[in-house]
């Protein structure tokens, strides 16, 4: 994949660089969140963020990161974006659950958390174009859904809950196995399962 990574602590940027280039990806930067909103916009290669919460104007706050996630939100693009977080758990939470993200690492962080991260990340965008090709009804169930904030929350849902419906499936029920394809831990598998009432079918 070819990632971005938003950061503005320049020795910190060059060490994610090296990292995320060590595990075959390559890297274009940025240092603050217009920049690299630009840079979106005319780079759909451009498939992964990983986003520093605090940016410049604004660093010690989260204000520029929600910006740049709210932005993002709107374009109902299969982007995902890896917060970076130096900010509290609680905050950083937050922001995965609410504007979008695909996951969360505290600083500082292991080159093993990094590499699942966006193993996940890459997994997940793979399995969501192959659904958005398979089914044209639901790709414009999407599109149409992104009018609003709710309705791109439960765009969102309604593909994470069909991502996880196919693999079990194609896993014939095997929790192990669905996991391991979805490269999540049996407990969120679970977790997922029981929001989305998914029960195995009888046999």
């Amino acid at each position: 994949m070819r990632i971005l990574i938003v950061e503005d602590d320049v020795s910190l940027r060059q060490m994610l660089r090296d990292l995320v280039e060590s595990l075959g990806h390559s890297v274009d930067e940025a240092d603050n969140a217009s920049d690299a909103l630009a840079m979106l916009q005319g780079d759909p290669e451009l498939e992964l963020v990983l986003l520093d919460l605090g940016l410049p104007p604004a660093p010690q706050d989260i204000s520029e990161g929600l910006r740049f996630l709210t932005a993002v939100q709107t374009w109902n693009s299969l982007r995902k974006v890896i917060v970076l977080s130096g900010q509290s758990h609680e905050e950083a939470q937050k922001c995965v659950v609410e504007f979008g993200a695909m996951s969360m690492l505290t600083k500082p962080f292991k080159r093993d958390h990094l590499e699942f991260a966006i193993n996940q990340a890459e997994l997940w965008l793979r399995n969501e174009k192959k659904l958005r090709l398979e089914d044209q009804k639901f790709s414009v169930m999407v599109v149409a859904d992104t009018s609003t904030e709710e309705g791109l929350k439960q765009a969102r849902e309604a593909l994470m809950e069909k991502l996880i419906r196919n693999t079990l499936n194609e896993a014939e029920f095997n929790v192990s196995e669905t996991s391991r394809r979805l490269n999540i831990n049996r407990e969120n598998l679970y977790y997922f399962m029981k929001r989305f009432g998914i029960v195995r079918p009888a046999e």
